[in-house]
């Protein structure tokens, strides 16, 4: 997966110890260019690590093993494994979604997002369920329709994660079979 670079200057360098635990998922509630855009903007105060667009494409503005600034405030969380009194953007990490609330994700927009998803939880040993990929919306209340007024997406983009975290595991079984055999044929 092609990663293109666009820095953002809102973040804080590492993340004070802490390490991902989770993916939080958002909607840009725009376009792609317009989020680079803002985040961009020193102003703006706000950032995530990855933004996706319809197209597949993916923008990195902050590094993983910093602190993006997408999920800091807390109302009324539902969010199982929040922690009291610690912001959440320090454990972590933020993907934005091009397009806006009501509108149906791309087949590629989901595809791609679950490919990140899984190897960002493969990075970070994060389980792929729905205690580990958030909504904005179950840490923050007063953004109801981030990522999408139909939370379906969110069970949606776990499946597919976890589809092809399977599929990696029986590839990399084979892979690692063979390396095996290879061993043993050099022995002999």
């Amino acid at each position: 997966m092609e990663i293109i670079q666009k820095k953002s200057p809102n973040f804080w360098v590492g993340r004070k110890g802490y390490r991902p635990e989770a993916i939080v998922i958002h909607i840009m509630d725009g376009t792609l260019v317009g989020t680079d855009s803002w985040f961009a903007n020193h102003t703006s105060q706000v950032s995530a690590h990855y933004g996706i667009g319809k197209s597949g494409e993916v923008h990195q503005y902050v590094q993983e093993n910093d602190t993006a600034w997408h999920a800091g405030r807390v109302d009324a969380p539902v969010w199982k494994l929040i922690r009291p009194n610690l912001n959440p953007n320090l454990y972590t990490i933020g993907i934005e979604h091009e397009g806006r609330p009501n509108e149906i994700w791309t087949e590629e927009m989901k595809r791609v997002s679950a490919n990140l998803i899984r190897e960002i939880c493969q990075r970070w040993q994060i389980p792929i369920d729905r205690y580990h990929i958030v909504g904005h919306f179950e840490i923050f209340s007063k953004k109801p329709n981030c990522p999408a007024s139909n939370k379906q997406i969110l069970d949606d983009l776990v499946a597919l994660a976890g589809q092809q975290t399977t599929n990696l595991s029986v590839e990399d079984g084979v892979r690692k079979i063979e390396e095996g055999l290879a061993i043993i044929k050099r022995a002999f």
